[in-house]
């Protein structure tokens, strides 16, 4: 699909302006070419960001619903727990990427706070290339941690206590991937998640009319 000469955006073949900018293409559109970086473009829009708030308040309604349906009910049959890691991260991946897709960037928690995954040149709908990047990357980040497992005594002696505390600390350092991912908007100029970055995306939130 050709771009606009102007600013680059994505141009249907034929129109005569550009849908971004609003400048006459006068029929002749640029090529397909190398467009501007993410990290060194603007928003096309003046959609603003997402709030770091909003955000996590859509993570936590996905969380839940996701642990409802199917972490909580895989556990309570005692499956595997590396099976389960495994299963709830193929779940994760198919729940974001299709939504992402189909509901025009939002899951149901995205939709109910309001927020927005678009692209982050051209502020355009997502692409199902760029949800499952997105989201790959989070469940890659994600399993890391879950695929630790360790056994807790009852009863522990002094020396099965220390080793607890080993597997603790390990643990808690392989969720340290996922949680600097959470983390990054909240110093990140563009509001960006390390996933964002990977996927060339930015969350917004539009204004109440």
């Amino acid at each position: 699909m050709p771009y606009c000469n102007q600013c680059g955006s994505l141009v249907e073949s034929g129109q005569l302006t550009c849908p971004q900018c609003g400048k006459a293409t006068d029929g002749s559109l640029a090529g397909l070419g190398p467009m501007p970086s993410p990290a060194d473009a603007t928003l096309a829009t003046t959609t603003p960001l997402a709030g770091y708030g909003w955000r996590v308040l859509g993570y936590l309604i996905d969380s839940i619903i996701l642990g409802v349906v199917f972490s909580y009910p895989l556990r309570a049959l005692h499956v595997n727990v590396y099976a389960t890691a495994v299963t709830i991260a193929v779940v994760t991946f198919l729940y974001g990427t299709l939504f992402l897709s189909f509901m025009s960037g939002q899951t149901p928690g995205m939709r109910v706070v309001r927020v927005r995954v678009v692209n982050a040149v051209s502020s355009a709908t997502v692409t199902r290339l760029a949800a499952g990047r997105r989201t790959a990357l989070y469940c890659a980040l994600s399993l890391i941690g879950n695929l630790y497992h360790y056994t807790k005594y009852a009863h522990p002696t002094a020396h099965q206590r220390m080793v607890e505390s080993h597997h603790a600390l390990a643990s808690l350092a392989l969720t340290i991937p996922v949680l600097v991912d959470l983390l990054w908007p909240l110093w990140d100029k563009r509001k960006q998640t390390l996933t964002d970055k990977f996927a060339g995306t930015v969350v917004v939130r539009p204004t109440a009319s």
